[in-house]
């Protein structure tokens, strides 16, 4: 259980967080990062780059780092907007002049972040040596890349429809729904047109009362979710294993590729469960780390405590589910707590004899190390209560 994750997007939004990212690194054996320029540049803020580096040298972690950045281009003419599908990467600035190569676009953006030259150097010296550098708009991961694919989606009609219903749904609501909304998109081979009854005004109107620093919502934007869904269904697809993104892209997905994600989903609800009935009332692990009432380098100092506990979570069959298979596994402690308080003090007692018969020391039945080695040995218990809910209730 939890073998692989690939982590593409906050399931809240574009950006992982690095409580998202925590998570992974705990309960799953291997993790495999998508990282572009945003989640790039986001990592940094949150959790340092010297940081992000000690994460990619882990043995479990690797990286795939695509910069480009996907985007619905909109070019206005006297027949109405013409839309494409594009992907873009920055090549060049003002200060900077134009970039001549990636390690020289990497420093930059360091330095932007606040990195002095030298250490932007060696910290991008470093990146490039952690991740693979691959672009989603030629054909690595898919025949005529990303875009062309994304665009091949555009000429099925009712799909479109209700990727569009979702996006509207994800963004204003249900009960904002204008009930008789249409949306049609008209494809060529490289671009399209958009007809619409929606009232975008109205709908921006709308959202920005309950969030003023909300983007607004455009014909070029809602199609854009279909363009990022496609990206994440063929990424999916390429590196295998439970893939971490939006819900709405999920969501998206999921309506041509019910399968493909099925496990994924499993996986959130999995950990969602268990945090809630295992863990309590502590805040999640990805609340602490977002809201930076731990630093993630604390977090880092937990992970390398955590390895039995990983073990054991490999060993789950991935039929079972892992809040039963836990209480089952913390349940079966064994003949010896069913042994009387005074039995359990003799039984330790001897056992101290026989190995220090001269030393005369005494023993507390609350010692833990004598304690697991009578009771069966180590319980995945021992690291939610000794370590995992002291670290999350700071205490």
């Amino acid at each position: 259980m939890f073998e692989k994750t690939v982590l593409r997007r906050s399931d809240k939004g574009p950006a992982l967080t690095a409580g998202e990212l925590a998570e992974a690194l705990l309960f799953y054996q291997n993790v495999h990062i998508i990282i572009d320029h945003g989640s790039l540049l986001g990592l940094i803020d949150q959790i340092g780059m010297p940081t992000l580096l000690s994460v990619l040298s882990r043995n479990n972690v690797t990286a795939t780092y695509c910069d480009e950045t996907l985007a619905t281009h909109t070019v206005p003419s006297a027949q109405g907007d013409i839309y494409q599908f594009i992907a873009f990467s920055i090549v060049g600035s003002i200060e900077a002049g134009t970039f001549t190569n990636r390690k020289k676009k990497l420093e930059f953006l360091l330095s932007k972040k606040g990195y002095d030259k030298k250490r932007a150097r060696r910290f991008a010296e470093r990146f490039r040596s952690k991740v693979s550098y691959r672009k989603l708009s030629d054909d690595h991961f898919v025949e005529g890349g990303v875009i062309t694919a994304a665009t091949q989606d555009l000429f099925d009609e009712s799909f479109v429809f209700e990727a569009i219903r979702l996006s509207l749904i994800d963004q204003v609501g249900i009960q904002a729904l204008p009930s008789n909304f249409e949306f049609k998109v008209h494809p060529s081979d490289s671009d399209f047109r958009i007809s619409t009854n929606i009232d975008f005004s109205s709908i921006n109107k709308l959202v920005k009362r309950s969030n003023p620093n909300h983007d607004d919502i455009t014909p070029a934007q809602l199609v854009g979710n279909i363009l990022s869904a496609r990206a994440d269904t063929i990424l999916a697809a390429y590196f295998g294993g439970e893939f971490y993104t939006s819900d709405l892209a999920s969501n998206i997905i999921r309506l041509k590729y019910s399968e493909l994600l099925r496990r994924t989903g499993l996986g959130k609800l999995e950990l969602q469960e268990f945090s809630s009935i295992v863990i309590g009332d502590s805040p999640s692990l990805r609340e602490v780390i977002n809201s930076r009432e731990r630093s993630f380098d604390e977090f880092l100092s937990l992970l390398d405590k955590c390895e039995r506990f990983k073990q054991w979570i490999q060993g789950i069959n991935p039929d079972e589910k892992l809040v039963r298979e836990y209480w089952r596994e913390i349940g079966s402690e064994g003949w010896i707590h069913k042994l009387p308080v005074k039995s359990l003090r003799y039984l330790i007692g001897a056992a101290v004899a026989a190995i220090e018969p001269i030393s005369g020391h005494t023993i507390s039945i609350a010692d833990s190390f004598l304690l697991e080695k009578f009771a069966g040995g180590w319980r995945p218990s021992h690291f939610i209560d000794r370590r995992l809910k002291p670290f999350l209730s700071d205490e």
